[in-house]
């Protein structure tokens, strides 16, 4: 039982590992970021 939890959270880990280390995550997050900050000095 044990052993089969640990490979979720191993799992789990490097899927949030890979994520938030993939470039083609934060380049649309700081475009859409961007925009909204500028849409907001625009207006």
């Amino acid at each position: 039982m044990n052993m089969k939890a640990s490979e979720q959270d191993s799992y789990t880990r490097g899927w949030w590992t890979s994520i938030l280390s993939d470039i083609h995550f934060w380049v649309p997050v700081a475009v859409l970021m961007g925009g909204l900050l500028l849409l907001q000095f625009i207006r």
